[in-house]
């Protein structure tokens, strides 16, 4: 039985769509996001929330893509591979954005599902110094850390006039 492997999917399943007990998971945030504040920021050279979900795509990639063994697979930081740029013009653009972040969090699940035992945790990540419960707990903390993010961007747009001017678009 892999009793670590399943706690570690449901940690990171109440983190990103469950009910955690700090508030708002990543996807109730998001629902709740409309997708005129999507590609704006609060202050120029700042991230907007669709870059945000672009970058919290590509570590839930990576993180996908490191269980399964590709040891090839990297993201150099500070590139367009870590922070892309995504601008949002519609409705059905954010809803796909949406949907792609939830299909990243889909292959880390996938791929937990795959391992046969909860040792797999304590061996390193192909091409790093740590090992793979070190990398999930990372993709745990993110999902918070940036979270945060989005909450502030959304507080501070949603109380003022979206198309005002005032935010970068």
């Amino acid at each position: 039985m892999n009793s670590k492997i399943k706690s570690m999917i449901m940690a990171l399943s109440e983190v990103f769509e469950g009910e955690p007990w700090y508030g708002e998971s990543v996807m109730r945030k998001l629902e709740n996001v409309p997708y005129v504040i999507g590609y704006k920021t609060c202050i120029p050279e700042s991230h907007s929330v669709s870059q945000i979900v672009g970058h919290l795509i590509a570590w839930k990639t990576f993180a996908a893509e490191k269980i399964k063994n590709n040891k090839e697979y990297s993201i150099d930081m500070d590139t367009e591979q870590d922070w892309p740029e995504i601008i949002i013009k519609s409705r059905e653009e954010w809803e796909a954005l949406k949907r792609e972040l939830v299909a990243a969090q889909s292959s880390i699940y996938e791929a937990l599902n795959k391992q046969d035992n909860d040792e797999f945790l304590s061996e390193k990540v192909p091409g790093k110094e740590y090992d793979f419960e070190y990398l999930l707990r990372g993709v745990l903390q993110h999902d918070i850390y940036h979270l945060g993010q989005i909450g502030l961007i959304e507080s501070q747009l949603k109380n003022k006039e979206v198309d005002s001017g005032v935010f970068k678009a």
